[in-house]
């Protein structure tokens, strides 16, 4: 059982990470942050393809645990962020300290903000319709000077891709954010890489849902415990007990094999 820190030296042009330590988790090279050098990282200008990044959660490695081909996916991203108590466990297993929780929830205010003074775009991709305008109305109350540059729900067919992905680039945004729940939204955000004019795109899950107020977000205190699993599982019973319940136990499993 290795415990060993990587150094990561970039030699692709888009790749322009301030953030150069990192851990290697379940083969998997993951970015050992804090929140605003993610901020910084998202928000740094494009040279070369735009970049990609992912959060990476016990729900992820469950899922690449079963499907090997969204463990390569995974393994494509410009980056990797750790998301949540099991990836700090998971690291601490190994001998080393997350130096903090970076997810796309807790990522969207400060980057908003960053976005704001340095008079960045946004576009937001995903959830159901009107989700993502509500959560551009919401969103623009905090930031009355934000562009957000278009929205679009995630419901589309993939016949509409291409349509989407032109409103996208005409939109000029900077950075395009992509709720559409794992594994899909990892995958969509790989196959049309090349074709996204902006510096950089996110897979942000269920961010959506929280920012239009349509799933109440846990207290601060229980994410600071790390206990927001439970919280979900309160508000999404039949949506999340298998995920969290049974997803739970088996990625804790995992950890003691193989991270």
């Amino acid at each position: 059982m290795s415990s060993e820190t990587t150094t990561i030296v970039h030699s692709q042009n888009n790749s322009l990470s301030t953030l150069q330590s990192a851990l290697t988790l379940f083969k998997l090279p993951i970015n050992n942050c804090r929140i605003d050098d993610a901020v910084d990282w998202t928000t740094q200008p494009r040279h070369g393809d735009c970049r990609i990044g992912f959060f990476i959660n016990a729900h992820s490695i469950n899922l690449a645990a079963k499907d090997a081909q969204f463990k390569d996916t995974l393994g494509q991203a410009d980056t990797l962020f750790a998301d949540g108590l099991g990836m700090r466990i998971a690291a601490w297993y190994r001998g080393q300290r997350m130096v903090d929780n970076v997810n796309g929830t807790d990522l969207f205010l400060p980057l908003c903000a960053k976005a704001q003074s340095e008079k960045l775009s946004v576009y937001l991709l995903g959830s159901k319709p009107g989700v993502a305008l509500q959560t551009k109305q919401n969103i623009k109350q905090m930031f009355p000077d934000l562009k957000v540059a278009g929205t679009h729900h995630g419901y589309f067919d993939p016949d509409d891709c291409e349509h989407i992905i032109q409103d996208i680039n005409q939109s000029q945004c900077n950075i395009l954010l992509v709720g559409q729940g794992s594994p899909l939204q990892e995958s969509w955000l790989l196959q049309h890489k090349d074709q996204f004019n902006c510096r950089a795109a996110l897979a942000v899950g269920g961010l959506f849902d929280y920012f239009s107020n349509n799933i109440p977000r846990a207290p601060l205190w229980v994410r600071q415990i790390g206990m927001e699993w439970v919280w979900r599982l309160i508000q999404e019973p039949k949506e999340k007990w298998k995920r969290y319940l049974l997803g739970n136990p088996a990625f804790l499993m995992r950890t003691l094999i193989n991270s």
